[in-house]
């Protein structure tokens, strides 16, 4: 995704849990309290039955909720086993402010999403 790798910002930041494969990490309407650092595994982000995006080690999901307090715009479902750094509001906005390159990760990611999603549309 780019040269920022936040996983070790986030195993400290965050609580890490294991999410085995096929299950559901959060769903499209759900409310948005954390976002979400993939630390390993394959997480599949999903609009309905199609698969929008896919996100591997060192990427974000569900961050755009931290952003706008809005519900989820999409699914995020686990395609191989995967652990992730749970970040939530105020972890979410204590890196924003105090680690170097934070923010530019996050927009890297949206803007990846945001091209990713140009191709589905």
């Amino acid at each position: 995704m780019n040269d920022i790798d936040m996983r070790v910002f986030a195993r400290n930041a965050g609580v890490n849990v294991t999410f085995p494969a096929g299950s559901i990490v959060f769903s499209r309407g759900d409310d948005g309290s954390c976002m979400y650092v993939v630390q390993s595994g394959v997480i599949e982000m999903m609009i309905g039955d199609t698969v929008v995006d896919i996100c591997g080690p060192n990427e974000a999901l569900g961050f755009m909720s931290m952003i706008d307090a809005s519900p989820r715009t999409s699914t995020a479902r686990v395609r191989e086993t995967a652990e992730l750094s749970v970040l939530d509001q105020r972890k979410f906005r204590f890196m924003i402010d105090e680690i170097p390159n934070f923010a530019m990760y996050i927009m890297a990611a949206m803007a990846r999403r945001i091209r990713g999603m140009s191709n589905v549309i």
